[in-house]
């Protein structure tokens, strides 16, 4: 038998696909950057901008490259 209470939710369900990363709760982002890339090899010519992903803790706002470089500390874990 099945119940609608045996679904799993999000620990924040404002952010359904929020993942726990140490003491943070992180969130993949990609925005559009205008301009060349900073890193020549990854760029062209003509190129009026390009997308940059990164991760963000929706509990402090910290926002980094890769999830390794978060800060050890989430200074609003709750």
């Amino acid at each position: 038998m099945s119940t609608h209470n045996e679904r799993v939710r999000s620990v924040a369900p404002s952010y359904p696909d929020a993942e726990p990363v140490g003491p943070h709760l992180v969130v993949d982002k990609t925005e559009w950057v205008p301009g060349r890339h900073p890193e020549s090899h990854r760029g062209f010519a003509d190129q009026r901008g390009y997308r940059e992903s990164y991760y963000r803790c929706v509990r402090c706002g910290a926002e980094r490259l890769t999830r390794d470089d978060l800060p050890e500390e989430c200074p609003d874990r709750r």
